[in-house]
């Protein structure tokens, strides 16, 4: 058991089905996690590993059953995945009791989601504490890497050759800064939804710019507002920013009025979400595998394309590292303030996951133009966008919160 792989396929041996690939997912526990009436909260970053849960009405509580062997009992168990609409969070519960003894120091739940060579997922879940089980240790250390103390609420999204993370300078830089304001009310430095990121970029001393590269010493940086019960905000995410190359040449006047319509002031506008599906412009995105790009198309015609290899480039540039903070927040009479409470640590995006995302149409190509009195046009620019944050942990193979 000296790797996460052999680990993995140890316990997968209890399902008596071979281990092809698998994703674990591993939380050190808080108090308010255990096997039976709370279950064990699962983070945003981690529900993609769960089966779908199928919620007809945000209102009500909706709950999914699984199968899962337990690798201290040896036993196939019937789990349950459920959305509880009051907070709102998702918790898995009936894992195994040994979680349920908060004196026994720090607790560990894994959940491995395994798939066979013909593609069936399965699952195994597993249990440790820190006092009186000689295991938590080296599991822990197993799954760190060594370099990520333990500490309530810290969990990893991970593949099982998953062979921890490195600590360096600029990771180790960000977490300084970062201990130094969190838990802390900071009034906010701009109104509005850009106002939580510029405050927390402004208290560390980033400037503003329109750079393509990543934020933060080669570390993308994003924030977003947490809602109730931690489980975080659920809005769009910008990824980054990245024309098509065209088809044809044009002004930015007559590319609006190919792609665009006309307004009833008698201007041309483009705000418009593009697809795998035409849209009401009918323009959408149609995927060429064997010439590794990715085209737009209005009706028929093409518009422009991206390379796979350009898409790759950019989502490297900006996302190759990056850094979720999630804050709470509060309005007085003087305006908003914001208190930095998270901060979870992403890396190795590829571009499978990206084009998967895309053909599932949770990444979404977006024009934003509009044409101006006297025939110049605004351009916002291009960007690529997540439909939901919770979708980042499949853009991400490694999600672990570190603070």
């Amino acid at each position: 058991m000296n790797t996460l792989e052999n680990y993995a396929r140890g316990i997968a041996k209890l399902s008596g089905l071979e281990l092809k690939s698998g994703q674990i997912f591993a939380k050190i526990l808080t108090s308010n996690d255990d096997s039976g009436r709370h279950g064990v909260l699962i983070p945003t970053d981690a529900y993609s590993l769960f089966p779908t849960i199928e919620i007809a009405d945000p209102q009500n509580n909706a709950t999914v059953r699984f199968d899962s062997f337990d690798a201290i009992t040896g036993e196939k168990v019937s789990l349950a995945f459920k959305y509880y609409q009051r907070y709102p969070e998702r918790r898995i519960t009936r894992v195994n009791s040994l979680i349920n003894n908060q004196e026994v120091g720090y607790r560990l739940q894994i959940v491995l989601q395994g798939q066979t060579p013909d593609g069936k997922i399965f699952y195994v879940h597993d249990s440790a504490n820190e006092q009186g089980d000689h295991r938590f240790a080296g599991l822990w250390q197993m799954l760190s890497g060594g370099t990520i103390p333990p500490a309530p609420g810290v969990y990893l999204v991970v593949p099982i050759r998953f062979q921890g993370i490195t600590v360096d300078a600029p990771l180790q830089d960000l977490l300084t800064k970062f201990d130094a304001i969190q838990g802390v009310w900071h009034d906010a430095m701009r109104m509005g939804d850009t106002g939580v990121g510029f405050t927390f970029e402004s208290l560390l001393g980033i400037r503003e710019n329109n750079d393509r590269t990543a934020d933060f010493r080669g570390i993308e940086l994003k924030c977003k507002k947490l809602k109730g019960g931690g489980t975080g905000a659920l809005g769009k995410v910008n990824l980054f920013q990245q024309a098509p190359q065209w088809a044809a040449k044009a002004s930015s006047l007559e590319r609006i009025k190919e792609i665009g319509q006309l307004n009833s002031d008698g201007l041309w506008a483009c705000y418009s979400q593009v697809t795998t599906n035409p849209n009401n412009l009918n323009l959408w995105l149609s995927g060429k595998v064997a010439l590794q790009r990715l085209d737009l198309q209005k009706n028929q015609n093409l518009i422009g394309h991206w390379s796979h290899r350009t898409l790759e480039k950019r989502l490297l540039e900006k996302h190759s590292r990056a850094a979720f903070v999630l804050a709470d927040v509060k309005t007085t009479k003087t305006g908003s303030r914001f208190c930095y409470k998270e901060l979870i640590y992403c890396e190795q995006p590829t571009i499978d996951r990206f084009l998967d995302l895309v053909f599932r149409n949770q990444l979404v190509f977006e024009f934003m133009m509009s044409e101006k009195a006297g025939g110049s046009v605004r351009n916002h620019g291009y960007p690529w966008r997540l439909v939901r944050e919770d979708l980042l942990d499949q853009l991400f193979a490694v999600r672990v919160k570190l603070r």
